[in-house]
C-alpha cells in the first residue's frame, strides 16, 4: 500500500478545521516542500444550495464546493512559491472516511478519466458528533485508473 506522510501540525490543523465546521463539511489543501502548510477554503455549498436548490440539491452537511477565489489563490501561491500541492482534504460529518463517487467526480472535474491533480493525495476526515473519528488518504493509481487507499502516516 502506498504511503502519504503528513506533518503532525498540519494534520491537527485539518482536524480542528473539520471539528469547527461540523455539522458541515470542511475543505482545504495541504501545500509545501518540507513543512506542510494547511490552507482552509470556505465551503460555499450552503450558499449555492440556498440560491438554487434545484441545481444544488445537497447542502454542506453532505457536500462541499470550494470558494473559487480562495481555491485559485492557493494554486497561485503554490506556483509563485514553487510549492507542491500535497493534498486536498474535506470532511464527512457523521459518516465514514471513504472516497465517495461524488468525491471522485469532483477530483476528476475536467476529465472523468483523469484527476485534476494526479500527483496530489485526497484526505477524507470522518467527524462524528463533532469530534474527529478517523482520516483516510487516497491517491490516483494510473494502472487502475482509479483512486486507491493509501497508508496515512504522521510525521
Amino acid at each position: 500500500m502506498p504511503t502519504i506522510v503528513v506533518g503532525r501540525q498540519a494534520f491537527e490543523a485539518m482536524i480542528a478545521h473539520a471539528e469547527r465546521e461540523f455539522p458541515f463539511e470542511c475543505c482545504g489543501f495541504i501545500i509545501g516542500n518540507g513543512a506542510d502548510e494547511v490552507r482552509t477554503i470556505h465551503n460555499i455549498q450552503n450558499e449555492k444550495h440556498r440560491a438554487d436548490p434545484t441545481r444544488f440539491p445537497r447542502d454542506a452537511r453532505t457536500a462541499f464546493l470550494m470558494d473559487p477565489r480562495e481555491h485559485l489563490a492557493v494554486l497561485q501561491e503554490v506556483d509563485s512559491r514553487g510549492l507542491k500541492l500535497k493534498a486536498v482534504y474535506h470532511s464527512h460529518p457523521d459518516h465514514d472516511a471513504y472516497f465517495s463517487a461524488t468525491d471522485r467526480a469532483q477530483a476528476c472535474s475536467f476529465d472523468p478519466t483523469e484527476p485534476d491533480y494526479p500527483q496530489t493525495a485526497y484526505i477524507v476526515i470522518s467527524v462524528r458528533a463533532g469530534k474527529f473519528a478517523k482520516a483516510a488518504a487516497f491517491i490516483w493509481d494510473e494502472a487502475k485508473k482509479d483512486f486507491v487507499e493509501a497508508d496515512l502516516r504522521l510525521d
